[in-house]
């Protein structure tokens, strides 16, 4: 039992998708006037999503109960070309970037790729008749082409990619050598400067802060005053700031300008460096190819 009884559909009753009816019903009322349907296609891993490629558009047909139809017109934006082990190409559709897939009209995607350019060819029926055949002479061919019949696009037309030998991609491998390595970024570090000492030390007096007597005992010299006035004033110890850290913060400032300026050389070195490996990059990518 055919799947599609409306002849606009009937190339897609050779494929394996649209099981369900209320997809079939609803491709069937999103197709316009004298559209007619080429292939369809797997969408990525959902079961109840299907794109079918007609002469006009990629119409995304997702539900089933309910089904909804999105048509993508032509030119379709091809993110990647047939690719991995099921030749699925990338299409960007209102749903996202998908995978089209599982065509049994169109397993080399070559529909889907002239899609890309804005046209959908029909194949072209070509009927030769033998005409005017003169002995010892080789038969004249007549190719006889409708009006509406449109010439098969090329495969530059097409931008379908040449697919090399296996011996044309080992010696484009070869001359190709090996990738270029990407740039690292270089951290510039900064100068040691050793641990920062402490930030206060005892004030010492050599003279008492009290009378002006000389001070000889050092537990004397940390209170700051003698023995008689510790007794009758009490200690007059106390913490200074330390000069030793400031010393050392003034040396801490210094290397980190000095890092800072080796850091912006290694900035300005690792764009040129980024810019030589992206021309390299796709220059090496060429030659793998075997475009050069």
């Amino acid at each position: 039992m055919a799947k599609f009884d409306d002849p606009r559909l009937s190339a897609l009753n050779a494929e394996a998708g649209f099981q369900d009816a209320g997809m079939r019903h609803a491709l069937t009322s999103a197709l316009e006037n004298g559209e007619v349907a080429r292939a369809s296609y797997n969408v990525g891993a959902h079961v109840w999503v299907a794109a079918v490629l007609t002469d006009r558009a990629l119409i995304l047909v997702k539900g089933a109960v309910r089904a909804k139809v999105m048509r993508v017109p032509l030119p379709l934006e091809i993110v990647r070309g047939p690719a991995g082990p099921k030749k699925g190409a990338r299409v960007r559709t209102p749903l996202g970037v998908k995978t089209l897939w599982g065509s049994n009209l169109d397993a080399d995607m070559a529909a889907l790729l002239a899609g890309q350019a804005g046209a959908i060819a029909e194949p072209v029926v070509r009927p030769v008749s033998v005409l005017n055949k003169v002995p010892g002479d080789a038969p004249q061919l007549v190719e006889t082409l409708g009006e509406h019949d449109a010439v098969a696009p090329t495969i530059e037309e097409r931008k379908v990619p040449v697919r090399l030998t296996r011996r044309e991609r080992s010696e484009a491998r070869r001359r190709a050598g090996k990738k270029p390595r990407r740039p690292r970024l270089q951290k510039a570090w900064g100068a040691w400067v050793g641990f920062a000492p402490p930030s206060t030390i005892w004030d010492i007096s050599y003279n008492c802060v009290m009378c002006g007597r000389a001070l000889s005992n050092p537990n004397s010299q940390r209170h700051r005053v003698g023995t008689d006035c510790i007794k009758r004033w009490g200690s007059q110890a106390r913490k200074i700031r330390n000069p030793a850290l400031t010393a050392w913060e003034d040396r801490k400032a210094r290397a980190g300008i000095e890092r800072i300026g080796r850091q912006v050389e290694f900035d300005a070195a690792y764009a040129r460096q980024r810019a030589e490996h992206e021309a390299a990059l796709t220059a090496w990518r060429e030659v793998r190819a075997g475009r050069v």
